[in-house]
């Protein structure tokens, strides 16, 4: 963005004295000129962190987050250390049919030329013992994946 402020104009007095007549004559001039650039975070930011998330065994868990950064970062999810095999580089997590296996601590990986980024949450799966009823929730949410 170009932004430019500029006030100019002639001044003028006379006066006289002893020495005769005096004539002043000044010029103001004023300019000011301003470039303003906003650029984006380079390297990567978390602009929504990872939520800790509590699943009933068997069901589908969702990790999601969003990251900023020029140029785009990847993204890539580590399990126990260990990076998960996902296509894309995506900002979601897709665990189907979670178990006591599945449990622990999740982390997403940004990364550009920049630099990196890391955001972890835990995963908690909760035994399913006895538990048959499915709410509308459970059902509607299992319908989107």
């Amino acid at each position: 963005t170009f932004s430019s402020c500029g006030n100019s104009g002639n001044k003028g007095t006379t006066g006289s004295g002893i020495e005769g007549f005096i004539h002043f004559l000044f010029s103001l001039e004023l300019t000011s000129n301003a470039n303003l650039r906003v650029a984006p975070s380079r390297e990567p930011l978390f602009t929504r962190k990872l939520d800790i998330l509590e699943v009933i065994e068997g069901r589908t868990a969702r990790f999601d987050c969003k990251v900023s950064g020029s140029p785009a970062p990847r993204v890539t999810w580590r399990h126990f250390g260990k990076e998960l095999q996902i296509e894309g580089g995506r900002h979601s997590l897709v665990i189907s049919h979670v178990s006591s296996d599945t449990e622990g601590f999740y982390t997403a990986v940004a990364q550009n030329v920049y630099g990196k980024s890391e955001c972890t949450a835990e995963l908690y799966v909760q035994e399913s013992g006895g538990r048959g009823d499915h709410s509308e929730e459970d059902e509607a949410f299992d319908g989107l994946l």
